[in-house]
């Protein structure tokens, strides 16, 4: 039996308003928002954080156009994401293992998992920070109990249901209203703002935070996440029209554009607060918070760390459900929870306990994220323009035109800084 064919006699509902049942989801709310918006919290992750705070204070406005362009880049991708679990019922990593066997799923697997560790290492030392920052708390002790919090949310169970989606969604809140509120009482030049939204040439000592911005923005595991929770349900409905399909589709790309607009905006706020920091508070987030502290009261400063613990909070438990879902997909049997929970958490307190400075650790997983896009945008562009498996909601030739220069401009950028040595 053909892919298409098999695809196409699996029964799945596309009602935009059926409340999700499968990662996350208690939600009743339109089906194709719900998981948009849990995948832009890997948009505005502790990465960001890192990268986004040391762009603004080191180069000032210089960098928000590679923002603006991974934020742009991050809403085509995220659709191709969400159709193809909606088309197919599979997740990337499930048709990555199908279509590529043998070594090419072992390297495709090896690369999603490198993803998971280092979204993992993002997540843990970012919260560990910030329960530093609010509460003096040490490092060590910060990232167990992130890791902690990530394990009691995903066995809290209400009534029989899951209330994942809903803890992620208000953190989420808490994240955009802290960044915005700070640029708010910023000091801003907006005419230079608005020249920054322009694409100018990169020095050598911000291509580095470039390529970092590119992964901390266009997150591959948020990519993996978004295709598993798109998926249809088995719930033996009628299939559905090409119509249907088409509709769904259009949904899509509403919800993708809304939560991604609202990631940019925080990954925005980042650069354009910490520009009037100085550039000593580029060094590290606890810089950028004393700075901060300095410049606009202890408030300000005190929302900073607030926001960056939700956005570690937050991303650990998207993130542990991606590790599943790659898992799931290329290994063909889950990992309980608690043991995947155990190992995340090791790389994050070996570079703890070695004494790297966790922002640059930051900062440097996010450039790991950076170089291992390709090996997730490849497959994925290969198989949204597949006609047989997407059916109706195939990609238009303007839509594989346009992921095709985001893939290109990706490995350019990575390609500049190896060359440039940054």
């Amino acid at each position: 039996m053909r892919m298409g064919e098999r695809v196409a006699q699996q029964p799945r509902r596309v009602d935009d308003r059926s409340p999700e049942r499968g990662l996350g989801g208690t939600l009743t709310a339109p089906r194709t928002l719900v998981p948009a918006l849990l995948a832009a919290i890997a948009y505005v992750d502790p990465g960001n954080f890192g990268v986004n705070i040391a762009s603004g204070a080191e180069h000032g406005y210089t960098l928000v156009w590679v923002v603006v362009f991974a934020s742009c880049s991050a809403m085509v991708i995220q659709y191709l994401a969400a159709k193809l679990g909606m088309a197919t019922g599979k997740s990337l990593a499930e048709h990555s293992a199908e279509r590529y066997p043998g070594v090419g799923r072992v390297l495709l697997w090896a690369q999603a998992e490198l993803v998971v560790v280092m979204t993992d290492l993002a997540e843990i030392v970012g919260g560990a920070i910030a329960l530093k920052l609010l509460f003096d708390m040490p490092l060590m002790v910060g990232a167990v109990c992130v890791t902690a919090f990530s394990l009691v949310v995903l066995g809290l169970k209400v009534r029989g249901r899951s209330r994942f989606d809903s803890v992620v969604l208000v953190l989420l809140v808490v994240i955009i209203a802290s960044l915005l509120w700070q640029v708010l009482i910023a000091d801003i030049d907006r005419v230079a703002l608005l020249r920054s939204v322009v694409p100018g040439p990169l020095e050598p000592s911000a291509a580095l935070l470039a390529v970092g911005i590119v992964g901390a923005t266009v997150m591959p595991h948020a990519l993996h996440f978004h295709s598993a929770a798109s998926r249809g349900r088995d719930d033996g409905s009628a299939p559905v029209t090409q119509a249907e399909r088409l509709r769904a589709g259009r949904r899509t790309v509403r919800s993708v554009v809304i939560a991604m607009t609202v990631a940019g905006a925080a990954n925005v706020s980042l650069v354009v607060f910490s520009a009037g920091l100085g550039s000593e508070a580029g060094s590290s987030i606890e810089s950028a918070y004393a700075a901060l502290a300095a410049n606009s009261g202890q408030i300000a400063a005190t929302m900073l760390a607030v926001a960056l613990l939700a956005s570690g909070l937050a991303s650990t438990l998207v993130g542990v459900q991606t590790g599943d879902v790659v898992m799931a997909g290329f290994g063909r049997r889950p990992i309980a929870p608690l043991l995947r929970r155990l190992l995340a958490v090791v790389p994050a307190l070996v570079i703890l306990g070695f004494g790297v400075d966790p922002t640059s650790a930051l900062v440097w997983s996010q450039v790991v994220l950076s170089f291992a896009l390709p090996g997730t945008l490849i497959p994925l562009l290969l198989f949204t323009r597949d006609r047989a498996l997407m059916g109706a909601l195939v990609n238009h030739r303007l839509t594989t035109t346009a992921a095709a220069l985001i893939t290109a401009v990706i490995v350019g950028l990575c390609a500049y800084l190896v060359v440039s040595g940054g």
